[in-house]
Order: structure tokens, then C-alpha cells, then sequence
């Protein structure tokens, strides 16, 4: 059987900035996809799958929806017989079905959906041929429980595939991974796992891999990404081969680094322009900056986009570091600051297990959840009393 594996869409993303950056970038993750769709024609494929984060929010307007439903129904004209499967990721997940977009494209016959629900090992399960599927979703922060619990009871005699959107933790520090020890229970009871969650490739173990998180098909991360290859993974169960369906995400260049003796401006739009002749048009730009020095980075935007530059990233330096004045650290995101933030407080015996979480416990926050992010909070402190 072949099996094609891709996550992380984020179709409908829209990321703030000028008009033409974000209709530019909104286009982008539909356009990969079709990249896609387009890529894998002629393959041979029996199943299809999403292991979530199809959509970049939980509530969609008509034209996210509109281009979604062109680009199933293209991939369906393809593939009449190949099933689809997809589950929900952090950013689709929805806690009553009938709210759920994924829910009208399953019963529009586009595909198969899953969710994460208590019973998801009698109710989310897959046959096709002699092959059990097991889409998990995304359990969030039980993930760990779920997996150890499905591995306790799979049955090692079938072909096993679970589908779950999770990676291995420390690819990235984000809430809902997983250890590798976990993942190491189902040595030798599955084919394959197919994660997602994060966005650049892996393979565990690295020696006959059965983990695979593919990645996103575009970038969604743009200066902090270390991939520069997106795509999809083919695997064939009978072989255990795999290959990557590499497509090509907005094109993307780090810059030697900029610095200036006088006149900034001009100096920086001598510097751009020389880049502006490349087909790059996201940019990101290493700055060496003095102690106490003002940059004005809008302005320094504005510059960029008259030569046709789509956006700019910088990356401030202080003589090579990142380090501010008085020693002080500085921060290239709003995530580092937060973190440090944390870590000041002196009130948790294990800080990192609050911050992995922290960003989850904001969503639920700004989304009105307070049950759920009750529920996540008592679970972080009490691990926390249990520390050693």
C-alpha cells in the first residue's frame, strides 16, 4: 500500500502587514497545496493524510472554505479511489462537531475526519485492505497518557498505522509533544506513525525511522525556520521505503549581515538593493547595532518594498551577541521575552513544563475557554508540586 503523508496547511492564514504581504502570504498556503495535488498525480496513492492543522483557525470564511472544497474536489478528480483522512490539529480542533468545518467536508464526501475523543480506540479507527488505521488528533496536553495507553493495547499482530498531531519534543518547544520514550513503545507494533504539529521534517529513530512528521508545506515561521525544504513524505508499506515530494514554498534569503558607518538610511538601500536583483522576497536581515542606538525598522520596511522586496526580517546584534545595554539581554521575539519573564518568577520548581504550555494557556484564554484552561493550569501545577 502507498501512502501519502503531508500536515500543517494552515489553509487561510493571514499574517498581519502591508496588503500586499498579507494577500500575498494568504494565497501562498493554498497554493502549495495545489503544488501538491498537482505533484503526486502521478503516483500511485491509496491513502491520504492530513495529520492536521488543515485549516490555520477553527472558524473559516467563505472564501477559505470556497478554495478548499476546489482543491479537494481537484484531488478527488485525480484520485477517485484513494482515501483521505484527516484529523484536527491545535489550530482546527473543535470540541462540538457540529461547529466543525472538517465535519461539512467529511459529510460532503471529500474525506474522512477524526478528532480526539475519550473512546478514539473503538470510534477512530481505519480499515483498508489489511491495515489498521488509528487517528488519534490532537490530544493536547494528554497526549503523553494517550499514546502510552494506545501503545499498552495494540495489537503487535496487525499492520498498524496511527495518525496523531504530535512530534517529538525538543524538534521545538511548543505545548501537546511527546518524548522519545514514548515514541519508542511502538517500536515493532506499527508501519508507520504519522505526526505533525511541527514544522520542519524529522524521522525517528534514525535508523529504520516509523515517526514521521513531514512538516508544513509552507512556512509559517519565517525568520525562525531552519528548513529550507517543504513537502510531503511517500511511503510505501510493503517496502518501508520512503521519499520526500519536495514542492516549493515562497522563496526565502539570509543576508550577509547589514551595519553603517553614517547615514543608515541610504546606506541600507545600497545594501537592499543589491539583494532586490534576486528572486528571494522574503528577507532576513542580520543587523549589527551600537549600544543605545535607535533603528527605525518601519522605515527601513518601506525602503525594502519600494525595491519589491515582499517583507523583511531583522535580526538584531550587538557586536555579533544578543546583548542590549548594561549587559541586559535583548530579545528577538515577544516568545523569548515571555520565557525569560517565567523564568524570573522563582515560584516553579520546573519552569520549562509552565512555558511549554504557556502559549496554549494564552489561546485558551483569549478564545474564552476557561475550562479548559482551568484544567490545563491545574494540571501544570500539579506536576510542579511533584517535581523533584
Amino acid at each position: 500500500m502507498k501512502i501519502l503523508h503531508c500536515s500543517d496547511l494552515h489553509l487561510g492564514k493571514k499574517p498581519g502587514g502591508n496588503k500586499r504581504f498579507a494577500e500575498t502570504r494568504y494565497q501562498d498556503y493554498f497554493r502549495v497545496f495545489e503544488e501538491l495535488i498537482e505533484k503526486i498525480a502521478p503516483l500511485e496513492i491509496d491513502v491520504f493524510i492530513i495529520s492536521g492543522d488543515l485549516f490555520d483557525k477553527k472558524e473559516i470564511n467563505a472564501n477559505i472554505l470556497e478554495r478548499t472544497e476546489e482543491l479537494f474536489q481537484k484531488l478527488k478528480a485525480y484520485k477517485p479511489e484513494m482515501s483521505i483522512l484527516v484529523i484536527e490539529g491545535n489550530h482546527d480542533v473543535i470540541h462540538r462537531q457540529e461547529d466543525s468545518w472538517l465535519e461539512y467536508l467529511k459529510n460532503k464526501g471529500y474525506c474522512d475526519v477524526f478528532s480526539y475523543r475519550k473512546d478514539y480506540e473503538s470510534k477512530n479507527v481505519f480499515r483498508k485492505g489489511d491495515i489498521y488505521f488509528y487517528p488519534v488528533g490532537y490530544p493536547g496536553f494528554m497526549v503523553e497518557k494517550t499514546l502510552q495507553d494506545l501503545a499498552e493495547h495494540l495489537d503487535a499482530s496487525q499492520k498498524n498505522i496511527i495518525i496523531v498531531h504530535t512530534a517529538i519534543f525538543g524538534i521545538e518547544n511548543l505545548p501537546g509533544l511527546v518524548t522519545a520514550e514514548t515514541i519508542d513503545l511502538f517500536r515493532n507494533k506499527v508501519l508507520y506513525m504519522a505526526g505533525g504539529h511541527v514544522h520542519s521534517f524529522s524521522a525517528y529513530p534514525k535508523e529504520n525511522p516509523y515517526f514521521f512528521v513531514p512538516g508544513s508545506l509552507e512556512y509559517t515561521n519565517i525568520p525562525r525556520e531552519k528548513s529550507y525544504q517543504k513537502g510531503a513524505i511517500y511511503f510505501d508499506t510493503d517496502t518501508r521505503e520512503f521519499e520526500r515530494i519536495l514542492i516549493s514554498p515562497r522563496k526565502r534569503l539570509r543576508t550577509e549581515v547589514f551595519s553603517w558607518e553614517k547615514e543608515l538610511e541610504s546606506e541600507f538601500e545600497s545594501f537592499i538593493r543589491h539583494y532586490a536583483k534576486q528572486e528571494e522576497e522574503l528577507f532576513i536581515i542580520p543587523v549589527n547595532i551600537k549600544s543605545n542606538e535607535y533603528f527605525p525598522i518601519e522605515r527601513l520596511e518601506n525602503i525594502a518594498e519600494r525595491h519589491g522586496i515582499l517583507k523583511v526580517y531583522f535580526e538584531m546584534r550587538e557586536n555579533g551577541r544578543t546583548q542590549e545595554k548594561d549587559g541586559e539581554e535583548s530579545y528577538s521575539s515577544l516568545e523569548e521575552l515571555e520565557q525569560e519573564i517565567i523564568r524570573s518568577w522563582q515560584l516553579l520548581k520546573n519552569p520549562e513544563r509552565f512555558i511549554r504550555s504557556f502559549s496554549q494557556l494564552k489561546e485558551f484564554s483569549l478564545e474564552g475557554k476557561q475550562e479548559e484552561l482551568f484544567h490545563l493550569f491545574d494540571e501544570i501545577l500539579e506536576e510542579d508540586e511533584d517535581a523533584d
